[in-house]
């Protein structure tokens, strides 16, 4: 198990639960005065192709790292970027394969970074500094992944599709790791 400080992991029960506008308002808030690095990982397991909606670009080999230049659309990562990621990248990658790939990103990232990664599947190999995950209220659907990872979130975040549940405001970078203000 991969202990990292400098990584807040937010993960989420299902597609478009509102991880990436949590996101988004977490690097705006902090971003001005740290240097944050936005990571999206996209883990395929066996039997949970409904959980990505539709695969425009199929993973040749075992993983793919990205980096995103572009913030001029409304893909996640580039909603990152513009938010005020000083870099944004994202993995692709075969779920038994997400330490390898994420161990050769890690090695791309300046040492005072802090990365703000949206992922379930990255718990399993990694303790972070947090783990959030984010819930629809009004449903019980999750995933298979989110519910295996489910009990090792330090914070349940609910949802009811526009606003969450938890003021981003308390997510703050204090003796060089991310941490909950109390």
């Amino acid at each position: 198990m991969i202990k990292q400080k400098k990584i807040l992991l937010i993960g989420g029960a299902t597609r478009n639960v509102g991880k990436t506008s949590f996101s988004c308002a977490i690097i705006e808030n902090l971003s001005k005065i740290n240097s944050i690095i936005g990571l999206k990982i996209k883990t395929l397991y066996e039997g949970d192709m409904f959980f990505h909606g539709k695969d425009r670009n199929p993973l040749k080999g075992n993983y793919r790292i990205i980096e995103e230049f572009d913030n001029s659309g409304d893909e996640d990562t580039m909603r990152m970027l513009k938010a005020g990621a000083k870099q944004v990248f994202r993995i692709k990658v075969k779920s038994e394969f997400i330490k390898d790939a994420f161990n050769e990103l890690f090695q791309q990232i300046p040492e005072n970074s802090f990365i703000l990664c949206e992922s379930n599947s990255l718990r399993k190999v990694l303790k972070p500094a947090l783990f959030l995950m984010i819930k629809h209220k009004n449903s019980n659907k999750i995933k298979p992944s989110a519910k295996k990872m489910e009990p090792l979130a330090d914070k349940i975040i609910f949802t009811d599709g526009e606003k969450h549940d938890f003021d981003i405001e308390n997510i703050i970078i204090k003796n060089g790791q991310w941490a909950i203000q109390q």
